[in-house]
């Protein structure tokens, strides 16, 4: 095909995808998640249950599926050329490999484009047509740049100061003390401006890695210093908030402010503009699980981060001239991850404690009159869950070195953990996919729930 084809092509394929968002057959679905929540596999999941329905007993929930009023489902090009497609096969090859692995994570935006070819059961179009199509975008990014968002609405100074506060929590102080003693000797030294700034920044990088990886914190900004992409090493990441308790120099404050401002503008403002202003279904993916593993302050942050992370979605109904020139997000799943990490019966406890960190996005949410629900999913369960003779609940699955394992299937409280719950700590356990070369369609919970959720309406 000649370049002028594949342009022709593509022009005609956005043409199309217009007039499908006029009619209403074109859904964008935001995979929203921060790091470690699980988007890869819940993606790959969904896919994996779509693209294998008509062969799957495991969708009872999903009716275009249940009524056999689905024909296929398939794979098809995306129009969008300037941003990878997601890897659904590799996954695939990861879980299913010899041993077997999960997919490597989210590093990058990525997307990947279904058609949904189904008999219409309502309306004129069930009287004049046997089939009609439903085209979908599943939209992945890294769960690190998405806390950028609420900078969006600062500048430098209250960034700043927001940050200070947190870091004067008991958790965050004692890691930021050193910290905080290398900005107060670096500006008793007066050296050049641009070198210190720099090595701060990078220390400051350093010390929001071990946020993440050793304490399991989640409100950490900037979101580039824990993911930089393409800005490895740029000066545009050569800033960081300025310690409330500090005198700043005068001559470093144009410096952060500048940097600050450069980051807004040049890094934040265009991921916004190209990836979260034409979405019109949103999946808001949380793992409760590691943070209620991780502690109080963990959970705490988890709560914090995705309350500011809801106030920067665009939420509201989809009328026909929103859906052409601006679509807005009009249905909400928000998704508790892993459930196959306990037993059933504490699938509900996970509903609740996410309601309750979600409590304040979800009265927003319930005032612009926007449809939303609660899950407790599995996009790739992992593990089955069985009883002892004496009832003790159990789950089966494999470690990380291949052995099978059972367990006593631990509890998720409903509510915030008290004190003593606090004390006594929560485990869950790790494990790891087990399945064969060919093994398809794989096992899920309640992938079939979320999909009538989210596509349901639209497959009438």
């Amino acid at each position: 095909m000649s370049r002028t084809d594949k342009l022709t092509r593509k022009v005609s394929q956005r043409a199309r995808d217009l007039v499908d968002r006029g009619l209403d057959r074109h859904i964008r679905l935001a995979v929203t998640g921060l790091s470690g929540a699980g988007k890869t596999a819940l993606l790959t999941g969904m896919l994996e249950q779509l693209l294998y329905a008509n062969d799957n007993p495991t969708l009872p929930y999903l009716n275009v599926h249940s009524q056999q009023r689905l024909h296929g489902v398939r794979l098809v090009p995306s129009p969008n050329w300037s941003v990878a497609r997601f890897d659904y096969e590799a996954a695939i090859n990861a879980l299913t490999s010899e041993p077997s692995n999960w997919p490597q994570s989210t590093r990058d935006v990525a997307e990947i484009r279904v058609e949904i070819n189904y008999k219409p059961s309502r309306g004129l179009a069930s009287k004049l047509s046997d089939s009609r199509r439903l085209t979908l975008d599943l939209v992945d990014y890294p769960g690190e740049w998405l806390l950028d968002l609420p900078m969006l609405d600062q500048d430098y100074n209250d960034w700043s100061q927001q940050q200070s506060r947190l870091a004067r929590q008991p958790l965050r102080s004692d890691i930021f003390a050193d910290w905080h003693q290398r900005v107060e000797n670096s500006i008793r030294n007066n050296d050049d401006i641009d070198k210190t700034l720099r090595r701060l920044a990078n220390d400051y990088q350093q010390q929001l890695q071990r946020c993440k990886n050793e304490f399991g914190l989640y409100f950490l900004q900037p979101g580039r210093h824990l993911l930089p992409g393409e800005l490895a090493g740029a000066p545009a990441l050569d800033f960081f908030p300025w310690p409330s308790h500090l005198t700043m120099p005068e001559s470093w404050r144009p410096v952060l402010e500048s940097k600050y401002r450069y980051y807004q503008d040049k890094v934040i403002k265009p991921f916004y503009k190209e990836y979260f202003q034409n979405y019109n279904r949103q999946v808001v993916l949380v793992d409760v699980l590691s943070a209620l593993q991780a502690g109080e302050n963990a959970l705490a942050e988890l709560k914090l981060a995705l309350n500011e992370l809801m106030k920067s979605f665009d939420y509201g109904h989809n009328s026909l001239l929103k859906r052409l020139v601006a679509p807005q997000i009009d249905k909400v799943a928000l998704v508790a991850a892993k459930a196959d990490h306990v037993a059933p019966p504490q699938h509900a406890n996970m509903r609740q404690l996410l309601a309750q960190l979600m409590q304040q996005s979800s009265q927003q949410l319930s005032f612009e009159r926007i449809q939303y629900q609660l899950f407790a999913t599995a996009g790739v369960a992992v593990s089955q869950s069985g009883e002892r003779p004496d009832g003790t609940l159990v789950l089966d699955g494999y470690d990380d070195t291949g052995e099978r394992v059972r367990i006593k299937a631990p509890q998720v409280p409903a509510t915030w953990p008290s004190s003593q719950q606090w004390q006594q700590g929560f485990a869950y356990p790790r494990f790891h996919p087990h399945f064969s070369s060919g093994q398809s369609p794989l096992p899920h919970i309640r992938l079939d729930q979320l999909l009538e959720f989210l596509l349901g309406d639209k497959l009438r």
